[in-house]
């Protein structure tokens, strides 16, 4: 397989897919959690979306696609954080008041009726997406303390009946709370989770990652694991072209020779200039 790229367009709705079809993955979660982050590492592509400190910086559905061949073999969709979970579960619990309709179904009619283009837009536009993808990445800041309203967000989502694969975020930071998101995780009956730290992720995270939602998606397995040998060649790849622009180097550097007249070497301040010279000469070869 040829290596990895990204391109990107709006969303569309699809009316139904096939096994050639690209998998659909919502990226979802609350604001600020790294969604953004998460997608630029994965695609590649350091200029998709937004990303900034201030909450609700992706105020749109955005997707991006992941290429194998020439071929979309993952669509990813960047969704706008969660921000009002809390009062949405109220809402929709006054919209099923004696709990006929199954939790896909109360979702569907909030959709139709008038909150979803008012007080819940942002929820709204997740929820939609929710429905019409093959599944989605929560993404979790776990320095983040677990409260009442991030269950909320994990039963909205549940709610949509799509599998759901939790990506644990900013694992490495001093401040990490990783215990206790697996547990309220596990609560919630999302056992299988991922550690992923989106701006700088360990080695083979992105195998996991896939080798994970192919558990979640197991009549799409194959494609997959496509994906996932597809990204292990590119790696291997910039490995060896690294490799070989530092045995350059280290010829170049072993082969450099320079010529200055013994008298010149002897005076310090004539000597810097040659010596100067040559450090910033082998830089460039690098």
């Amino acid at each position: 397989a040829g290596p990895p790229q990204a391109s990107s367009h709006r969303s569309a709705k699809h009316e139904g897919t096939s096994m050639s079809d690209p998998i659909r993955i919502a990226v979802v979660g609350h604001t600020n959690a790294g969604k953004t982050s998460l997608l630029r590492t994965l695609t590649r592509r350091i200029d998709f979306g937004a990303v900034s400190d201030r909450p609700g910086t992706t105020r749109h559905v955005e997707s991006v696609d992941l290429e194998i061949d020439g071929r979309p073999a993952v669509r990813f969709y960047d969704t706008p954080g969660l921000e009002d979970a809390v009062a949405l579960r109220e809402h929709l619990a006054r919209i099923d008041p004696a709990g006929q309709a199954t939790p896909p179904e109360r979702i569907r009619r909030f959709l139709q009726g008038p909150e979803a283009h008012g007080a819940f837009e942002q929820e709204a536009k997740v929820l939609r997406a929710m429905l019409d993808i093959d599944a989605a990445f929560l993404v979790i800041d776990v320095r983040e303390p677990v409260l009442p309203k991030f269950r909320d967000e994990i039963e909205l989502l549940n709610a949509c009946a799509r599998p759901v694969l939790p990506v644990l975020n900013f694992v490495r930071d001093a401040a990490s709370r990783e215990a206790a998101w697996k547990e309220l995780l596990s609560a919630y009956g999302l056992h299988v989770q991922v550690r992923f730290d989106a701006a700088a992720p360990f080695v083979g995270a992105e195998r996991d990652l896939y080798g994970d939602l192919a558990t979640l998606l197991r009549d799409r397995r194959e494609l997959l694991r496509g994906v996932a040998d597809a990204l292990e060649a590119e790696a291997a790849a910039r490995r060896r072209a690294a490799a070989t622009r530092v045995a350059e180097l280290l010829v170049d550097a072993t082969a450099l020779r320079r010529s200055v007249p013994a008298a010149e070497f002897a005076d310090p301040a004539r000597r810097d200039a040659p010596v100067s010279y040559t450090h910033l000469t082998l830089p460039t070869k690098a």
